[in-house]
């Protein structure tokens, strides 16, 4: 379905061009109806569900025992929770069709530790397992689950944060400084390389937490 409200200009723009081939469904991914409605349009709309991409995130820049319980929840029910709704239906269209790649937005916070990265870095670290509990089971109906683990990209989110920060100058200064190759991501180099994860090239990869992340976890 293809709803007006809400759908970034961007987007509108990818579907003046694309038309039919490109499909929206509108909704929170931290609800369960949002799965079901995406995974029934693929399904309608082309016959099967070959890629699921679980990139929904949000961020609180506290320490933990700063979070509220509600902050928590929100961090863990967009960041963890979706991507079990996600799974819960769009894994039995894979195991019917016999094969089908996940491939789940990680994080660096999900390897180590950051200042005030609260409920976010253990929200990414449980993603990371949950990437090798998939693999493990499922690679027996020939699906395969990754997750790419970026360091900073240059993303609303990361904008957000710096203005949470209270000195966003200085913390756009720290984000690049912490990464050895001096900057941090662009959108474009992260999405080409999610297109690689996504065709037959890296056929061999499950399993797999593939880092990102300008050298920041190879110190």
């Amino acid at each position: 379905m293809f709803r007006r409200a809400g759908i970034p200009p961007v987007l509108l723009d990818y579907k003046k061009r694309y038309g039919d081939k490109l499909q929206f469904v509108h909704g929170d991914v931290a609800e369960e109806a949002t799965a079901i409605k995406f995974t029934a349009e693929a399904i309608d709309s082309t016959g099967h569900l070959d890629v699921l991409v679980c990139n929904a995130a949000v961020s609180v820049v506290k320490p933990i025992h700063e979070h509220t319980p509600e902050e928590w929840d929100k961090v863990f029910n967009s960041n963890v929770k979706a991507v079990y709704w996600a799974s819960r239906h769009v894994i039995p269209a894979m195991i019917r069709q016999n094969h089908g790649l996940i491939l789940i937005s990680g994080s660096i916070s999900g390897e180590v530790g950051i200042p005030t990265q609260g409920a976010y870095a253990p929200s990414k670290g449980a993603l990371h397992q949950m990437t090798r509990q998939m693999a493990v089971e499922y690679a027996k109906y020939h699906i395969r689950v990754n997750t790419i683990a970026c360091g900073t990209v240059d993303t609303p989110i990361v904008h957000r944060s710096a203005e949470a920060s209270g000195n966003p100058e200085a913390y756009w200064k720290m984000l690049k400084d912490n990464h050895p190759i001096g900057r941090i991501a662009d959108v474009d180099e992260v999405a080409s390389f999610y297109a690689y994860m996504a065709s037959d090239h890296a056929s061999f990869f499950t399993g797999s937490i593939l880092m990102i992340d300008g050298g920041y976890t190879a110190k």
